[in-house]
């Protein structure tokens, strides 16, 4: 693909590779570089190929204020400059309207620079002719909130959205009346309606009046290639989209399932997850190609088409950037396979798609949600619908970063170190082309090959390297180094081999621009860099077992004083060496600009808790274990069971007046303000009691494959939940965890469901606050459905182990309360 994968490589046997460095170093490597045999050569020495312009036909992108958007063949563009932004998807009908705000803030200060998600038709029209904009749909007051707090806004309008949802968002009446996805004129009238409803919400809130909605996605995952469908029937609804007001400056569709699109019309957007619970059959999910380098392909094979072929749909588009829109957050249940994806799983994710090229990430879910009540019935996909998987009634909650209760996940801290890497350095990555090792993986069960990908612009670059790839062990890297060769000349990365721990993934800067001095390599990921006044903040973070190392051009690090580590010089380099990972700083110095360069070196732990807002005086860097976010004014912290918060910040904040709770100023630590604040503990304890034993069916009515039957589930076990009368006094939320054994978890109030689980062998975390009447009423109910004997249930070895004798029953029942302190 020209600018992106616009290199050949050739694939010589390990015996001539290592031969043939040891030629190079021989006659090219510094004195003080060591190299070992196991270096990994990468050939990025041909100039860049610039980018041109793209045949994508962008609609009204200049905002009244002056602000543009824009795109070539490889990246976007804002106001002129490359642009590699950071999206999440959250369903804002999914969500209690009254916490969309403190969501968005939270999806903010995780990074998240656009929030995209699904109109679902059926959540607003779900009777014919009858729209419903209220409350949890109102998607105008979502889109103003989104503009308040400076976060753009992709709509996904379908008509046919997926999403798990009941006939992928379609109306009953819609299935009913018309051939839908075609260009049966009835069903393209109802769409019309459909899109001139959305178009009124949003009037006046597109970027082109000063808005923040910039792009629409049509459609989702269609490869209807017969006469009434193809590229005609998604050009089509385009047109009725623009005549609706929808008129924005990017167009979208998805790339994966055979998909058709007319080529100037739509960006492509691509994807890929770690886990593939819609697959059939009971065979293990084998090793996914989703942690392995793409070098020819922007398709995932794990994006509904495992053991497709991809010369099945089309690979790239050379006039459009590598965009993205599902890279997998997390993993939806289904009744059939209920995978647990670790933290790992997702995340090592990113480093392989943005150094494959993606020059978008966007990520499904990023924030989980629950489907709203039906008018007449219930909006979930299921095989009653015609489709291969049950899915939960209520819950979607996807296990995202964000969960469905809006509770943070340690994915949600993981994948800060690359959104905030990306927020500050992705204008320099776009426009860097990929290139591939010599020697690749022979597939992705290949666990014998090192995994790295390097992207360039002239002597300047990024490397990424993942060594971790789920349900599959892989091996700690002996004595690793990479070998980039750029146009001036070969870098070797780290000068002396280190060891790669088995598990890791991560991202090296080579050529690295601090504002004047030249960073030639360094073994800590860069996490982000921030302004205060004359100072320049450059962190960094260590990857665990792995030890920092900076490596400077001579030239330029004459006025850096080193406040930690070991400095060894020679002609080509100075190299910094046994850094200690902290809070304090490692070197600083005056740059030619005047200003005050600092470096501080997080450990990943560190990082992982560091959050940027932007308060009162301007943008702070805030450590806290506990949750942060700020809408500007305030900054929020929460913490699950613990009412002393303890937080450190940089610069230090001007006043802490007026704050929910005292805040007491404490020692600096390194660079960072320290403060602490004592709240008052709660104990909250519920009480559950058996209301209702009964014989299981012994005929089950249901495949066992499929979600049981409602006879089933009704004559399910039951207990009755209390709570205090004020549980509620001195918290900000209620968290239920509760620990069981069976196969379905339901929980109800007055014969109403108010959220559900598939069991996976995770506590069962319930975010009690939007049920507090049902609570205070004390007509809480949990139910569990019993296993089956021939259920057909895919789960993982740890759930495996903790099902026992297939007993139902409730092990625990736990309140853990939510505490919060405001920061004024």
């Amino acid at each position: 693909m020209p600018g992106l994968f616009s290199r050949s490589f050739n694939f010589v046997s390990i015996g001539c590779l290592f031969a043939w460095s040891a030629l190079v170093v021989a006659q090219q490597a510094p004195l003080d570089e060591v190299v070992h045999s196991n270096t990994i050569e990468i050939d990025a020495s041909e100039p860049s190929v610039p980018p041109h312009p793209s045949d994508f036909k962008v609609g009204s992108s200049l905002s009244p204020s002056g602000r543009s958007f824009g795109l070539n063949n490889q990246y976007l563009m804002r106001d002129d400059k490359p642009w590699l932004p950071v999206m999440g998807e959250f369903h804002f009908s999914r969500y209690p309207a009254a916490g969309w705000e403190e969501e968005i803030l939270k999806m903010k200060a995780g990074g998240i620079q656009i929030i995209s998600s699904y109109i679902f038709w059926n959540h607003v029209e779900e009777v014919k002719g009858v729209f419903d904009w209220t409350g949890q749909r109102d998607l105008r007051r979502f889109a103003q909130l989104c503009e308040q707090h400076g976060m753009y806004l992709y709509v996904r309008i379908g008509p046919w959205a997926h999403g798990e949802s009941r006939y992928g968002g379609l109306p009953d009446w819609v299935m009913k009346e018309s051939t839908p996805r075609s260009t049966d004129p009835r069903f393209l009238n109802f769409v019309d309606v459909f899109y001139e409803q959305i178009g009124k919400q949003i009037q006046g809130l597109l970027w082109k009046d000063g808005g923040p909605v910039i792009g629409v996605q049509i459609e989702n995952e269609y490869g209807n290639h017969g006469p009434d469908g193809g590229p005609a029937y998604i050009l089509q609804l385009k047109r009725m989209a623009e005549a609706a007001g929808l008129d924005v400056p990017f167009y979208s569709v998805t790339g994966w399932d055979n998909a058709v699109w007319p080529q100037a019309e739509f960006l492509p957007v691509y994807g890929g997850y770690p886990d593939a619970p819609w697959a059939q059959g009971s065979a293990p999910i084998p090793p996914s190609e989703v942690y392995l380098f793409r070098f020819s392909s922007r398709i995932s094979g794990d994006m509904g088409v495992i053991g497709v072929s991809h010369s099945q749909s089309p690979q790239t588009d050379p006039q459009t950037p590598f965009l993205t829109a599902e890279v997998g957050a997390g993993m939806e249940n289904t009744y059939h396979r209920r995978p647990v994806v670790s933290t790992d799983d997702v995340a090592a994710i990113v480093p392989v798609m943005i150094g494959s090229g993606a020059n978008l990430l966007g990520y499904y879910m990023f924030h989980g949600g629950e489907n709203p009540d039906g008018k007449l019935g219930p909006l979930n996909e299921s095989k009653s619908t015609g489709y291969p998987t049950d899915v939960p009634v209520k819950s979607y909650d996807f296990e995202a970063p964000l969960s469905e209760f809006g509770l943070e996940r340690p994915s949600y801290r993981a994948l800060k170190l690359f959104n905030y890497f990306l927020n500050d350095f992705g204008p320099e990555l776009a426009p860097m082309a990929v290139h591939a090792p010599v020697i690749l993986p022979g597939s992705p069960a290949d666990a014998s090959t090192v995994r790295v990908a390097a992207r360039t612009r002239g002597d300047r670059g990024f490397l990424f390297l993942n060594n971790h790839m789920r349900g599959l062990d892989m091996p700690e890297r002996k004595g690793v180094q990479i070998r980039l060769r750029l146009p001036s000349g070969p870098v070797l990365v780290p000068t002396r081999p280190v060891d790669i721990p088995a598990g890791s993934y991560f991202v090296w800067p080579v050529n690295m621009d601090l504002d004047g001095l030249r960073l030639r390599y360094s073994t800590a990921q860069p996490f982000c860099r921030m302004v205060r006044g004359r100072t320049v903040l450059y962190v960094f973070f260590a990857i665990p077992g792995i030890s920092p190392e900076f490596s400077f051009a001579p030239d330029t690090f004459t006025s850096m004083r080193m406040n930690e580590g070991i400095k060894s010089e020679s002609s080509s380099q100075i190299l910094v060496t046994a850094i200690e990972p902290s809070s304090r700083v490692v070197f600083e110095g005056d740059l030619p600009s005047g200003n005050r360069l600092r470096v501080v070196v997080l450990t990943q732990e560190q990082a992982q808790s560091a959050t940027r807002i932007s308060l009162g005086d301007g943008d702070h860097l805030v450590l806290s274990s506990q949750e942060v976010y700020s809408d500007g004014r305030s900054m929020t912290l929460r913490a699950l069971e613990q009412p002393d918060f303890y937080f450190s910040v940089w610069p230090s904040l001007p006043s802490t007046h007026g704050s929910s709770l005292r805040v007491e100023a404490k020692a600096d630590d390194g660079i960072f303000k320290t403060y602490r604040a004592q709240g008052k503990a709660r104990s909250v304890l519920a009480s559950w009691t058996p209301e209702q034993f009964v014989k299981p069916i012994a005929s089950f009515l249901s495949d066992p494959a499929t979600v049981p039957t409602a006879e089933e589930i009704e004559a399910a076990p039951r207990w009755q939940v209390r709570l205090p009368i004020d549980a509620f006094a001195g918290v900000s939320d209620l968290f239920l965890n509760v620990e069981y054994q069976g196969d379905i978890a339901r929980l109800t109030a007055g014969g109403h469901l108010l959220t559900d689980d598939f069991y996976n062998g995770m506590p069962w975390y319930i975010g009690l606050k939007r049920f507090r009447n049902q609570v205070e009423s004390g007509r809480l109910r949990i139910s569990i459905v019993p296993w089956r004997d021939r259920s057909d249930v895919i789960l993982d070895e740890s759930a495996v182990k903790k099902t026992g004798d297939k007993s139902t029953r409730i092990l625990k029942v736990s309140v853990l309360p939510e505490y919060q302190l405001i920061v004024r």
